[in-house]
This record gives structure tokens, C-alpha cells and sequence, in this order.
């Protein structure tokens, strides 16, 4: 393993305790992972994962709408870890945990297997570069990855603007036998999905008349 990734974890622990005292930031060392959600929430009925959280206004809403639920939110930017802290303060919840970190160069599993009974991915970066491809967060390893955090019977959703992107990433979920969609043929939506919370990226997009594409597959 390449000396900058040995060392990434290691030094991430230790820049998170330096930039973040709140009781919304999940502190932990190396030798504690994986993490447990539903140990770290006993009382919780399920958990939700939001990778990506940007600015923390879907969060917001879904921990204050759903208090049975425990939300784990994993942003790399240190920044909008900050700004969101500010809205679950504000929130006073008591059912969510942030996590700084960039989960592409974390060489070992973050998480529990079946930590969690939903994933949420909005608008992940699309790199449309051709050269920048490789900087995607989605490749079948990433689906595997997440398939593998899913509880029997839990769902990933992705919500994304880009269409290319979005179809590769489609295609992704498709060609793995352990998911099925949960959305009717096509298997995806370009509407907005009753109960949904969007971003404020996505409705400005939205207002702007452009679609957003969104795919829902479940675990069987």
C-alpha cells in the first residue's frame, strides 16, 4: 500500500480531533473500525447513510423527521462538515453522527457489514473529463461496497443531474443479482418522488427546467 494511503487514516483521526470538538462528529482511531451505527445507537430502528452530505440540508430535515432513525453523514470537505454542524446544533437532534473523511482512500472497511438500512448519494461529483474519470466515485467496487452495507431489504438511492453519469451508474446497479429497482419500468425517475427531500443544488436545477434522474434499487 502506497505510503500516503497507510498513512491517510492515521492522520485524518488526528486532523478531525483538531478541527471538530461537537458532539455531532464521530471521533475514532484506526483500531476502532469498523464502525457500529446500530451500536453506537441502541435504540435506534434503523440507519441511514448519507455519503456526501454537502451542505447538510437534506440531513437536516431527515433527522428531525425521522427521530427513530439514526443518520451517519460522510462529507470530505472539512468546511461543510462545519456548516452542517451548525444545523444539527440549531436541530438539537439527537439521532446523528457527521463523519470527515474521503472514503476512496480509506483502504479498509469503514463500516459493519449490514450497518445500515438506506443509503442516500446525491449528485456525486461526475468528473466529465475524460481523463478524470478515474476520480468517480461509482465503479461496480463501489456498488459491491454498498450492497454490502445494506441490510437484507435496504435500499440505495442516487440522485443525479448528469446523464451520462447517471446511466453508467445505472447500469452498475443493474448488472448486480444481489439488487432489484423499486421504482416502476424504466426502473428510474425523472419526477420528483413524494416524500423525497431534495437538495438545494437539486432545486435550483430543477427551477432551471433541467432534469434530475433518480434510481432506488433494494437489497433482496
Amino acid at each position: 500500500m502506497p505510503d500516503f494511503l497507510a498513512n491517510y487514516l492515521p492522520n485524518l483521526c488526528v486532523q478531525n480531533r483538531r478541527f471538530f470538538e461537537s458532539p455531532y462528529v464521530w471521533q475514532f482511531e484506526p483500531s476502532d473500525l469498523p464502525l457500529d451505527p446500530r451500536r453506537r445507537f441502541p435504540t435506534a430502528r434503523r440507519a441511514c447513510l448519507e455519503i456526501g452530505f454537502g451542505h447538510g440540508e437534506v440531513l437536516e430535515q431527515l433527522v428531525q423527521r425521522h427521530p427513530e432513525t439514526a443518520f451517519i453523514g460522510i462529507e470530505r470537505r472539512p468546511a461543510r462538515v462545519r456548516k452542517t454542524l451548525k444545523r444539527l446544533h440549531r436541530a438539537a437532534v439527537e439521532n446523528c453522527l457527521l463523519i470527515r473523511a474521503n472514503l476512496e482512500l480509506i483502504e479498509r472497511p469503514i463500516f459493519t457489514p449490514e450497518a445500515f438500512d438506506e443509503i442516500l448519494i446525491n449528485h456525486p461529483d461526475p468528473w466529465p473529463k475524460r481523463r478524470h474519470e478515474h476520480h468517480r466515485f461509482f465503479r461496480r467496487e463501489t456498488v459491491t461496497w454498498l450492497t454490502h452495507l445494506l441490510a437484507a431489504g435496504g435500499a440505495i438511492e442516487v440522485a443525479s443531474d448528469q446523464r451520462d453519469y447517471f446511466f453508467h451508474i445505472l447500469r452498475l446497479f443493474e448488472e448486480d443479482s444481489r439488487l432489484s429497482s423499486s421504482l416502476a419500468p424504466p426502473g428510474y425517475s425523472r419526477e420528483p418522488i413524494a416524500g423525497r427531500v431534495m437538495s438545494r443544488f437539486e432545486k435550483r436545477v430543477r427551477a432551471a427546467g433541467n432534469p434530475v434522474w433518480i434510481l432506488r434499487f433494494q437489497k433482496k
